[in-house]
């Protein structure tokens, strides 16, 4: 009698160690998948960085510069008075040759009803996450990046003559300065749970904007895309000192 009963308090000690170990079982590989979520959002992250920088310091490149401002680059088409507010989209896409052409760019504006337009110049310039065309900065489909381009009017309360052409006589006609925002959206449709589709329509929303229901970031931020913007200002025109 007593030695069945050493035997059922052996067993019940042999349940309870192996109760433990699978406690701490699991809760090493919760751990363990919370790490990895960690690592992988910050891989992520800056993956999306560099993608961001990187069409960033293709808008800053000097050699682009003075095509940039032609009729139809990237800053000359869009700096016109009846042109303010509206963004210029592209794609950058990294099988391009050329970091920004007209015919692969898109326009997109709020026009006076509050209406959103987006088909002026076609639907080339936003990117796609599905189909078979690559719309990603590499070959490795794992990044894209949206880039939008719009000049705004001066900000209230700046100072008098700020924006005017310094140096310079009456008789050289000069472009005033004017300001341009550049707006690099960087995301990762693979790590994603929402469609393509859905994706997709987001990208055709605007950059630039306070309002969510025509905001991308907004977009992406219901649909959890991962993403990053890179939001940059310059100020263009011509000056000799």
């Amino acid at each position: 009698m007593m030695k069945r009963k050493e035997q059922g308090a052996t067993l019940i000690v042999v349940l309870m160690l192996l109760l433990a170990i699978t406690i701490i079982g699991t809760l090493a590989i919760r751990q363990s998948l919370v790490s990895l979520n960690i690592a992988t959002n910050s891989q992520a992250t800056q993956l999306m960085l560099q993608n961001s920088d990187a069409a960033i310091f293709n808008v800053e490149d000097s050699t682009n510069l003075a095509r940039s401002l032609a009729r139809d680059g990237m800053f000359g088409y869009i700096k016109t008075d009846s042109n303010k507010g509206k963004e210029l989209v592209f794609c950058f896409r990294g099988s391009n040759t050329q970091f920004f052409n007209l015919s692969d760019a898109s326009l997109i504006y709020l026009n006076d009803s509050g209406t959103l337009v987006d088909t002026d110049l076609g639907v080339a310039g936003y990117c796609q996450s599905g189909g078979t065309n690559n719309f990603f900065t590499s070959n490795r489909r794992a990044v894209m990046t949206q880039v939008s381009v719009s000049f705004v009017a001066n900000a209230a309360g700046s100072q008098p003559f700020e924006d005017s052409v310094r140096g310079t006589d009456d008789d050289i006609p000069l472009d005033k300065r004017q300001k341009v925002i550049v707006h690099a959206v960087s995301l990762m449709p693979t790590i994603s749970t929402a469609t393509t589709a859905n994706i997709d329509t987001c990208l055709r929303r605007l950059s630039n904007s306070t309002n969510a229901n025509f905001s991308i970031n907004a977009c992406l931020t219901n649909l959890n895309v991962p993403f990053t913007t890179h939001v940059t200002e310059y100020t263009l025109g011509q000056e000799f000192l």
